[in-house]
């Protein structure tokens, strides 16, 4: 071999990892056919094949298995090197949060960061899933759960309540008492988390009207204060909205989110500079929100 395919070692070390041409087309954004190809070529230079059929899906010969192990671990090394020198070289800090909570909570904050901490670059990215904080070269992370994430350092950030709440022009106006409800569209999330909420405010969840079910928190806040309907809200992404009136709360009924907010790092990165220093940050912010002690 002249040098070394690259390339094609990437595309196989993704589909051995996933067992899927198609999962690791769409991980390093290529075509499945761009992915058959560099896998087929591999196979030629190596003169063995990597996969073999199993039913509907794919698996790995010996030499792909052999393959792929060196090729997962070769690559982690190289991304945990290539982080250690960008850490070494600037105050960069790439953090990953869920969309609602950066739309709703965090990002009308930040230009305090901004100001405190004008040496730190923070990159930011949004979605659902959980990232591999060691593979996907994220330095700490936001997650709402219950706090188990193994291998990682994990602390609690905050906790919610979920309350109902409308727009205060909503049509045919506010209801005024729980039996009003069977009158108006509520809107949901994947959740359900509305049958909980009706067994602490003491009425039954049957005859509701549930309107479209609405997978994005925060899109969901964004319907009822356009009249769309009356939500059921997580208080932290919905405190800014009653703030400024756009959403007004209905009802003293409160319940608890099982799920709460934690910060996840690295066990042996926590210290980093540009980590503590945002990790102190964030805690601050929760302090001066939920009006407790700072952490």
């Amino acid at each position: 071999m002249d040098r070394l395919p690259l390339n094609a070692l990437r595309a196989f070390e993704a589909a051995a990892r996933h067992l899927s041409l198609s999962r690791a087309a769409e991980e390093l954004h290529l075509t499945h056919g761009a992915i058959s190809h560099q896998v087929k070529a591999l196979e030629a230079v190596l003169g063995t094949a990597l996969f073999q059929r199993q039913g509907r899906g794919v698996g790995l010969t010996e030499p792909g298995q052999h393959l792929a192990e060196a090729l997962s671990a070769s690559f982690l090394r190289i991304n945990e090197a290539m982080q250690a020198v960008r850490r070494q070289g600037n105050s960069t800090l790439t953090i990953s949060v869920l969309t609602s909570f950066a739309a709703r909570w965090l990002v009308p904050r930040l230009e305090r960061f901004h100001e405190a901490h004008p040496e730190v670059v923070l990159n930011m990215r949004t979605g659902k899933g959980l990232v591999d904080l060691r593979r996907d070269g994220v330095d700490m992370g936001v997650r709402v759960g219950k706090g188990n994430y193994p291998g990682l350092d994990t602390r609690f950030l905050m906790s919610e309540t979920l309350y109902v709440v409308a727009s205060p022009r909503l049509a045919g106006g506010l209801p005024t008492t729980l039996e009003d409800l069977r009158r108006y569209t509520l809107l949901r999330d994947s959740f359900d988390d509305w049958a909980i909420w009706c067994r602490a405010a003491g009425i039954d969840v049957k005859g509701l009207k549930f309107g479209t079910a609405i997978q994005d928190s925060s899109v969901l806040l964004e319907a009822a204060a356009n009249g769309g309907g009356i939500a059921l809200a997580r208080s932290v992404l919905a405190a800014d909205d009653l703030a400024s009136g756009r959403l007004v709360r209905l009802f003293d009924v409160e319940v608890p989110n099982i799920f709460s907010y934690w910060t996840v790092t690295l066990p042996e990165r926590r210290d980093e500079a540009a980590i503590a220093k945002f990790r102190a940050w964030l805690e601050a912010e929760v302090a001066a929100f939920t009006g407790r002690a700072p952490v």
